[in-house]
């Protein structure tokens, strides 16, 4: 969509630009700025300054410009009762940034809701196999559990490598004959570790599996293309990294697979036509593209503030973006791991240190021969300092995640690490 069109509809997002001196960043040649120009980026974000926020993997920090187009479009709709009308101008302009064709993208409210479109759109019979991580989401795994108990499926699960080719060998282990689908996080919510996606793709596709990709994390955080990594579907979202608006997501679908993939939703915008009037009542066939899973009335200012989100990432820089965030990182990385046992408290490192495997969150683990000192009580503590960062606790692992965005800085990160050597040190 172009900025006239948005601006009829979404606001002055192209003014907005010119306040946050998006024009000038674009126009410096290299993929890295420096901490004074970054400093005045994390100035357009509304975030208070007394906190430090490095739970970025929950959710990002919407910045004002976003949440100008987001506003205005709101105020469009009730100062114009203007219902708000979707053209697939969303889709095109994320289809440019994730590498894939408009047609085999559709909107979403969440990752849930797109992994469940694929779970249950499925041909899968009693006793076919899914593969899955130890390290999923409950958002992740739930639907193929649930499906798994109710059609008797079977779900194999295989534990990350601490480098991308450990994690492919592990992967190769556990196929079967009777292996379906691959089910597995690009980047897992519990230690931040980017998975070698396109050869467990290739690998899957040369034994007749489907492959899943749960892809919360990585839009906006690393750079990926759809088609080069060859998988059959994705769902992701726009409010972690790409810092849009809370509660929308997208999925993908390889055109190959739109016509077999069953639908289980269907409602206005999946079909073109409908007659209660016939005898009988009249329905039509879906539409022939990936937005057929995508039904109902729609948040129409979130699609504006997603648009938003995109024009303000491509417009600071993908490449910059990614260099930044794992630049802060793995500074982070390095000074935890460079942290001493003290008094019986020791740190345990989780995410691979293998550059190809690090994206922008750190987790490790805390443990104590006293057990006074936990991963959880030390996410407490920092919250006790207005530091942000997640506990998790979910299949076992017990570790702390720290996740670094671009409004970083490095003196978030020597104030993290600071914390955490006065929380093991201290009586």
């Amino acid at each position: 969509m172009n900025r006239k069109k948005f601006l009829a509809f979404g606001g002055s997002l192209f003014a907005a630009y010119q306040t946050q001196k998006l024009n000038a960043w674009t126009q410096l040649p290299s993929d890295n700025l420096d901490s004074e120009t970054w400093e005045s980026l994390r100035m357009q974000f509304p975030l208070k300054s007394d906190i430090t926020f490095l739970n970025n993997g929950t959710m990002g920090i919407t910045p004002n410009a976003i949440l100008k187009a987001l506003n205005d479009s709101y105020l469009k709709v009730a100062e114009n009762a203007a219902y708000p009308h979707h053209d697939n101008a969303l889709e095109k302009k994320l289809a440019d940034v994730v590498g894939a064709d408009s047609s085999e993208l559709c909107m979403t409210k969440n990752v849930s809701e797109g992994i469940n479109h694929i779970c249950w759109g499925l041909n899968l019979k009693k006793g076919d196999e899914i593969i899955m991580t130890t390290h999923e989401h409950v958002g992740g795994c739930a639907p193929w559990l649930h499906r798994a108990k109710l059609d008797g499926l079977v779900i194999k699960t295989f534990p990350l490598g601490k480098t991308a080719e450990e994690t492919i060998e592990n992967f190769k282990k556990a196929i079967t004959k009777k292996t379906k689908v691959m089910a597995v996080p690009h980047i897992p919510c519990t230690i931040g570790q980017v998975l070698p996606v396109k050869e467990l793709c290739e690998i899957s596709r040369k034994n007749n599996i489907i492959s899943c990709i749960d892809g919360a994390h990585p839009l906006g955080m690393i750079q990926f293309n759809l088609h080069d990594m060859g998988c059959d579907y994705y769902a992701g979202c726009f409010h972690k990294w790409l810092l849009g608006p809370i509660g929308n997501g997208w999925m993908y679908i390889n055109k190959e697979r739109i016509n077999s993939t069953r639908i289980t939703h269907v409602a206005a915008y999946s079909l073109n036509e409908f007659n209660m009037s016939a005898q009988p009542p009249m329905l039509s066939d879906p539409i022939k593209e990936a937005s057929r899973y995508s039904y109902g009335t729609f948040n129409g200012p979130g699609l504006i503030g997603c648009q938003a989100a995109l024009d303000f990432y491509t417009g600071i820089g993908p490449q910059k973006i990614e260099n930044r965030v794992k630049e802060l990182s793995k500074d982070l990385q390095n000074k935890i791991v460079d942290i001493k046992p003290q008094n019986g408290v020791n740190l345990e490192m989780l995410t691979p240190e293998e550059d190809r495997s690090r994206g922008a969150q750190v987790g490790f683990k805390i443990t104590s021969a006293q057990k006074d000192k936990t991963s959880g009580g030390f996410v407490n503590y920092a919250r006790s300092k207005k530091i942000i960062l997640r506990h998790v606790p979910e299949n076992g692992i017990d570790c702390v995640r720290v996740s670094t965005h671009y409004y970083n800085s490095m003196e978030d990160i020597d104030l993290c690490v600071k914390t955490l050597r006065d929380y093991i040190y201290e009586a």
